[in-house]
């Protein structure tokens, strides 16, 4: 979707389409998207006025159409996140609970802020990936289960003794790099980086608080990349 041509934005790209049915947009926005796929020209009007009626109109059928249009672009976006591997829940769990908080957060801050389809859809994927990574978060802290508490028919590995070395290794990994980390904003770069796989901009749009501009986040991960590869902890891990 990021390769969608620039539109206006929706208060102006959409005044002409207030009126028209929500399934006659939903059928002009999946044909928009179909179009986008074979590399023909699209139009993002319809997806924008979808989403600008379930959020600012809280139009329970836009957001019906919304989620079922957008729901398999999340979906392939996990697939590709490298914390998803960290996840036990499907990626329709973590699907959902990304909309469920693309709703509070724009209901809160109004439709108004996105520019096009393109960007309506990239702050969608930065949810999913702050869904990707309090599940994470929320798997590391779960206390681990004594072996007499495990039921007798429970699965266990055929070779336990290499789960548990690369169980080891990647929380020793972890634990030198968090050595290695100065301040809070490293480790958010560190984290959204390598874990959820977001690029500078995004992390920048994500945590404005953080960052003044988008060059910061690229001289910050760019220093901190030198200073993990000078680590010799890291490299004796890594060897």
């Amino acid at each position: 979707m990021a390769g969608h041509e620039v539109c206006d934005p929706p208060e102006r790209a959409t005044g002409g389409l207030k009126d028209i049915p929500i399934e006659i947009l939903y059928a002009e926005a999946r044909a928009q998207e179909a179009n986008f796929v074979r590399g023909e020209p699209t139009d993002d009007a319809a997806g924008v006025e979808l989403f600008r009626r379930a959020i600012a109109d809280a139009d329970e059928e836009a957001w019906e159409a919304v989620v079922t249009l957008y729901r398999g672009l999340l979906i392939a976006q996990s697939a590709r996140q490298v914390v998803r591997s960290l996840v036990t829940e499907d990626a329709g769990f973590c699907v959902d609970r990304a909309f469920q908080r693309f709703w509070r957060a724009t209901r809160a801050r109004g439709i108004h802020e996105f520019q096009d389809l393109a960007s309506i859809l990239k702050y969608l994927k930065m949810c999913l990936a702050s869904v990707l990574l309090d599940e994470a978060r929320a798997r590391r802290r779960q206390a681990s289960v004594s072996i007499d508490d495990l039921a007798p028919d429970a699965f266990v590995s055929s070779d336990l003794s290499t789960d548990v070395v690369a169980n080891i290794a990647q929380v020793e990994l972890w634990k030198a790099i968090d050595r290695e980390l100065r301040t809070d904003a490293e480790r958010l770069v560190i984290r959204l980086s390598f874990a959820a796989g977001l690029s500078p901009r995004e992390i920048k749009a994500l945590h404005p608080e953080h960052f003044l501009d988008v060059s910061e986040v690229y001289r910050l991960k760019r220093n901190l990349i030198e200073r993990l590869r000078r680590s010799p902890a890291i490299s004796e891990l890594l060897s």
